[in-house]
């Protein structure tokens, strides 16, 4: 199957997994949860915390903590979440069964200072008006805590699922177990053997990030959402994947699958 059809065919399967009108496609969260972490024209900082909060927890546990934090604060002004005291902060994080409880109770309030500090309390002018994808990758990390994974995504959901408009060059795919697993199932990256598992780790993270960038240069990150949503969804790691019910079926060379794993699942 020609790499150009398997590319494609992703980002159809992109386009048609969103979720029409409702902002951030892929969490499910109680929706005032949700309408607060959508709301990037009175609360943007909502949307940047929920970023820096989601990583090694389940997506709902980070897109609801914003609401949490405003049950506590009696209200979503920066000033309002800055004058919680750092025990307020430690029962929210604490209660929310975040892993990173701690991390969090540190990380999130140093953002909102950011935000004051950098940006006059307003997190959209992350992303103004003629601002490149690139820059406003760049300026999530700024954040302390924040990796290029969290930046990339960040900036992949303002694009994708709020339609913000950015300039070239666009945010890079961001490195993920799914989406790695998914380029490689679909032949778009060839697994490594090397001695040294961490080199493994670090050079197929990097190469995934070019090879995106050769497939799509005109939007890398395009094809992060499709595949990470393949990967959770029927790709599977510690069990057989679902090819059978899978999108991309059709074209799949399925590399690394047994052959009768989900051939009728």
């Amino acid at each position: 199957m020609p790499v150009d059809d398997i590319i494609s065919q992703l980002k159809r399967f992109g386009a048609e997994s969103l979720e029409p009108g409702v902002g951030v496609s892929g969490i499910d969260i109680e929706p005032s949860a949700r309408d607060l972490v959508n709301d990037l024209e009175r609360y943007p900082h909502a949307f940047v915390l929920a970023c820096i909060a989601d990583r090694r927890t389940k997506s709902d546990i980070a897109w609801s903590l914003p609401l949490a934090l405003r049950k506590a604060a009696g209200g979503f002004d920066l000033d309002a979440l800055l004058r919680l005291p750092e025990e307020e902060w430690a029962s929210v994080l604490a209660s929310s069964g975040h892993p990173l409880a701690t991390t969090m109770a540190r990380l999130l309030p140093a953002a909102l200072r950011h935000i004051r500090d950098r940006y006059g309390g307003d997190a959209s002018r992350i992303w103004a008006d003629g601002s490149s994808g690139a820059a406003v990758a760049r300026r999530f990390l700024a954040f302390d805590g924040v990796g290029p994974k969290i930046a990339n995504v960040a900036v992949n959901i303002l694009i994708r699922d709020f339609h913000i408009g950015l300039t070239t060059p666009m945010p890079d795919i961001a490195v993920d177990t799914h989406v790695l697993r998914v380029f490689e199932r679909l032949g778009l990256l060839d697994r490594l053997e090397h001695s040294q598992l961490r080199s493994i780790r670090d050079k197929q993270g990097l190469r995934l990030q070019l090879r995106a960038r050769e497939l799509s240069p005109e939007w890398p990150g395009e094809l992060d959402w499709p595949a990470w949503h393949l990967g959770t969804k029927w790709c599977h790691a510690g069990r057989a994947p679902e090819c059978g019910e899978c999108y991309m079926g059709s074209v799949c060379p399925r590399v690394g699958v047994a052959s009768s794993a989900g051939a009728g699942s």
